[in-house]
Parts: structure tokens; C-alpha cells; sequence
């Protein structure tokens, strides 16, 4: 990667940013992972290469939930930009995922409440041939049930993630983390909505 910025190889820098952060970027931090795609979405959309773009936002915003990487208020107004620009650039599969990873977000600023939006990722939308989506899904509600206090909602969606066929295994991983997490509820403080700064959003993980 280093070397493809110092030839100035723009064209490629997207797709040299979305496979390097799928594999050997893994061992990066994922606020480096998440601010790299950011990258690449812009590079991507500069060179005309929309389909690796929008790959690039999908993983670095979910990179960037998952690590408080930015500002919770700041990442939804990011992702509605996507969804602006999906409006033009039309990926449908895309859209799902910023859906989830909206809803995501604003639950945990404030439940929804003032942030919320109608549109949402439902689960009558997750039934591609893959189970992709319904993989997101679940892993959404495990995620957002975790943090606002729900271990018995959050350990329901972590055994419907485990029925899953061949899930994708960083996730996975994740999903370990965060049942365990629900095993040991009793020492578990619970994150409260309306605290949305990156130091708040993991000063109740220890």
C-alpha cells in the first residue's frame, strides 16, 4: 500500500485499501481500518469506482461502530451521507446495510427518539440467497441489546447468529466476545443512550 501512494496509483487505491483492511489490515486497529476505508470511498468514488466506494464505507463504518472511532452524532451524519449519495449511486444491498448501521447508531444516542428515521433494515428484508444480511441483522441486535442493557434479548440474537451456516468468521469472533459479555452479566454496567462520546461509548465495557 505504501509503495502503490508513492507510484500514485489513485485508480487502484480503493480496491488496495478494501482488500488489505479484509485481510492482513485485521491485524490493524480498527479506528486505523475505519479512517483507511474512509480513504478508499473517497478514492473510489474519485475514480470513478462507486461498486469498491461503497464496499469501502460498508466495512469502515462498521469498523468505526464497533470501535468508537468517531463521534456517535458525527458517524450518523456520515452515514446519511451515503444514503444521500445512494440516491444516486443505486445499490440496493448498500442501502440495507446503512439502514442497520443508522439504527445502530441512533439507538445509541438516544433510542431513536430524535435521531430515528423511518425507513429501517426489517427482517423481512434479510432473505438473500447468502443469509448476508440476516448475518448483519442479527449481529446488529446483538450489538445494540449488549450496550442498552439487554443481555437476555442480546444472548437470544447471539444463538440465532450460532444457527447461521459458514457466518463470516470476524464477526463471529465479535459475537464470542459479546456472549461472553452476557454470561457475565452480573458485573456488566449498562451503556446509557445520550452519552455519545468515543470515551463514553467504552467506559462501560471493562
Amino acid at each position: 500500500m505504501v509503495l502503490s501512494e508513492r507510484f500514485d496509483l489513485s485508480d487502484e487505491m480503493a480496491e488496495l485499501r478494501l482488500h488489505f483492511h479484509m485481510g492482513a489490515g485485521h491485524l490493524e486497529s480498527f479506528q486505523f481500518g475505519a479512517s483507511n476505508l474512509r480513504k478508499g470511498f473517497g478514492s473510489g468514488l474519485t475514480s470513478g469506482n462507486a461498486n469498491t466506494a461503497f464496499y469501502c464505507a460498508i466495512q469502515g463504518t462498521f469498523y468505526s461502530i464497533i470501535s468508537a472511532e468517531k463521534e456517535l452524532n458525527l458517524l450518523l451524519q456520515e452515514i446519511d451521507y451515503y444514503l444521500h449519495l445512494l440516491k444516486t449511486y443505486k445499490s440496493e444491498m448498500t442501502r440495507y446495510y446503512m439502514l442497520c448501521y443508522r439504527e445502530t447508531v441512533s439507538i445509541l444516542i438516544d433510542k431513536g427518539d430524535a435521531t430515528g428515521i423511518e425507513a429501517k433494515l426489517c427482517h423481512d428484508d434479510v432473505s438473500d440467497p447468502g443469509n448476508k444480511l440476516l448475518e448483519v441483522f442479527y449481529f446488529h441486535e446483538v450489538f445494540r441489546n449488549h450496550w442498552l442493557g439487554y443481555p437476555e434479548r442480546s444472548n437470544h440474537y447471539v444463538k440465532k447468529y450460532e444457527e447461521l451456516i459458514e457466518p463470516r468468521y470476524f464477526e463471529a469472533y465479535i459475537i464470542k466476545f459479546y456472549k461472553g459479555k452476557a454470561q457475565s452479566v452480573y458485573c456488566c454496567t449498562t451503556f446509557t443512550p445520550g452519552t455519545h462520546s468515543r470515551t463514553s461509548f467504552y467506559r462501560y465495557s471493562a
